[in-house]
C-alpha cells in the first residue's frame, strides 16, 4: 500500500510537470498552423488581383478568395477556434498596394474591424508590428484589453500581403488621359473590375485629368457636367490606354 501511494505520488508530481508543457506545445502547434493557413490566404488574395485586375475587399474578401483556396468563405472568414478572422486593405493608395489579414487564437481576445483601421497610419501601425508583438493604440484603442494578458502577442497572428509587385509584373499599367477643352466643367466616375463605383470626379475648363495605373476590365464613365450629370461616354479599358477631349458638348475618343 505505502508503496502504491509512492508510485501514485511520484505521477502526480510528473503530471503537474508535463501537463502544461504539453499544452503549450499545443497552443504553439495551433498557432503555427494558423499562421499557415493566413500565409496562404494571402497567396489567394494575389491570385484573384492577377485574374480580376482588383485586389479583394473587405466587404467581398471571404467570397473572392474563396473560389481560389478551395475554401468555404463561411471557413475562410473564421478560424479553428472560431475567431473571427479581419482583412484589410491599404487606404493610403488607389489601386492599394497592401493588404493584412489577421487572426486571433486567443479565444476573448477580439480584433478590430475593418472600419476601425480606415487610415493609412493606422493600416501602417499594424503592419509594422513584430511578430509576437502587439500593435499600439494609434491603430486600434482595443489592443489594451490585450495588452492586460500577458503574453498575448504569442496569439496574434498578422499576415501582410504586399501587392505592389503583382501590379509591377503581372497586370497592366494603362493611362486615361481627359482633356477637357471647354469652358465649363465635366466630370467622370469609374467602376472597377469588381463592380465597385467610385464617386464622381470632376475635371474642371480646360483643365487635363491623367489616370495612370488603370488595369483592364475598369470602365470610365465620362459625363457632360460637373458631379456626374448627364452620361455622354462610356469606355472599358482592354489591352490599350485611352485619351478623350471634351469639346462642350461630347467626349471625343481620340
Amino acid at each position: 500500500m505505502i508503496e502504491m501511494i509512492g508510485v501514485i505520488a511520484i505521477m502526480a508530481i510528473l503530471a503537474s510537470v508535463v501537463a502544461p508543457n504539453a499544452l503549450r506545445a499545443l497552443e504553439r502547434a495551433a498557432v503555427t498552423a494558423e499562421g499557415q493557413t493566413l500565409r496562404s490566404l494571402g497567396e489567394q488574395v494575389k491570385l484573384y488581383l492577377r485574374a480580376q485586375g482588383v485586389a479583394p475587399t473587405a466587404a467581398n474578401w471571404t467570397v473572392a478568395i474563396g473560389n481560389y483556396a478551395d475554401i468555404s468563405p463561411l471557413d475562410i472568414a473564421t478560424n479553428k477556434r472560431q475567431m473571427a478572422r479581419v482583412y484589410f486593405t491599404d487606404p493610403a493608395a488607389v489601386p492599394t498596394q497592401r493588404a493584412i489579414i489577421i487572426s486571433s487564437m486567443r479565444t476573448g481576445l477580439a480584433l478590430p474591424t475593418a472600419a476601425n483601421i480606415n487610415t493609412a497610419i493606422k493600416f501602417q501601425d499594424i503592419w509594422q508590428t513584430i511578430d509576437g508583438a502587439l500593435p499600439t493604440a494609434l491603430s486600434w484603442g482595443g489592443w489594451a484589453a490585450w495588452n492586460a494578458v500577458a503574453g498575448s502577442g504569442e496569439y496574434l497572428i498578422i499576415e501582410r500581403v504586399n501587392l505592389a509587385p503583382v501590379y509591377s509584373t503581372d497586370l497592366q499599367s494603362l493611362t486615361i488621359t481627359l482633356n477637357n477643352r471647354a469652358a465649363i466643367t465635366a466630370s467622370y466616375n469609374i467602376v472597377l473590375a469588381d463592380g465597385t463605383v467610385q464617386l464622381p470626379v470632376n475635371v474642371l475648363a480646360g483643365a487635363t485629368a491623367i489616370l495612370a495605373n488603370r488595369r483592364p476590365k475598369e470602365r470610365f464613365n465620362l459625363y457632360r457636367a460637373a458631379g456626374g450629370v448627364t452620361l455622354d461616354y462610356s469606355y472599358v479599358l482592354s489591352t490599350t490606354g485611352k485619351t478623350f477631349d471634351f469639346n462642350g458638348t461630347n467626349w471625343i475618343p481620340q
